[in-house]
């Protein structure tokens, strides 16, 4: 395989970039003089050493030190009763950005595609029933809030999750809710503005 077929088939892995896009990335990049290149592939290197997965609510973040966990599982100020429960960072961004949630996050992955038959595969379904039942236990947690795209996956994911929750929904008397409908039907919460999302979160239900 030479070094063009090499790289777009790497660009091909990029979430909603196909064969003729990747190769189009492939031979720009080719246009660019070496600095750029050089600068490219510094940007990539510290991505991988100077970001980390926080074990708490496995968003990315910049680590500072030796601190294991992001700034927000640590603000102290922040209401542990209420737990948002999202896609992917991105989702995070948008809905941290409004300011409009005050409570903690989880991310999930990803969705569950309609008849997959191992969901688990596809989002971290085990690690958010260990968090829930950790954080009912514990007393610090009554209320789960779903938190997907408003299309048929974001629907499903919260179907198969509800059901794996149910028990400890029913042992320690917890709360689910969804966003309210402030989102269109198919609407990903990535291209969501700021009224959108104030408003879907608000009127949850």
């Amino acid at each position: 395989m030479d070094a063009i077929s090499r790289i777009t088939e790497y660009f091909t892995k990029f979430p909603g970039i196909g064969p003729r896009q990747a190769k189009r990335f492939a031979y720009f990049l080719l246009s660019k003089d070496p600095s750029f290149m050089n600068g490219l592939s510094d940007a990539l290197r510290r991505l991988q050493k100077e970001m980390a997965q926080c074990p708490s609510c496995f968003c990315f973040f910049e680590q500072r030190g030796s601190g294991k966990f992001c700034d927000i599982c640590t603000d102290t100020a922040r209401d542990p009763s209420s737990l948002l429960i999202i896609e992917k960072d991105v989702d995070l961004e948008n809905i941290h950005k409004t300011g409009i949630w005050n409570g903690s996050y989880f991310l999930l992955g990803g969705t569950v595609p309609i008849l997959e038959k191992d969901p688990s595969k596809k989002i971290r379904s085990k690690e958010l029933f260990d968090i829930v039942q950790e954080r009912a236990r514990a007393g610090t947690l009554r209320e789960i809030v779903f938190a997907t795209s408003a299309n048929i996956e974001g629907e499903n994911t919260v179907q198969y999750l509800t059901q794996i929750l149910t028990p400890l929904v029913e042992k320690y008397s917890l709360k689910i809710t969804e966003l309210g409908r402030g989102l269109s039907t198919g609407t990903e919460l990535e291209y969501s503005d700021s009224d959108t999302l104030k408003n879907a979160i608000t009127n949850r239900r």
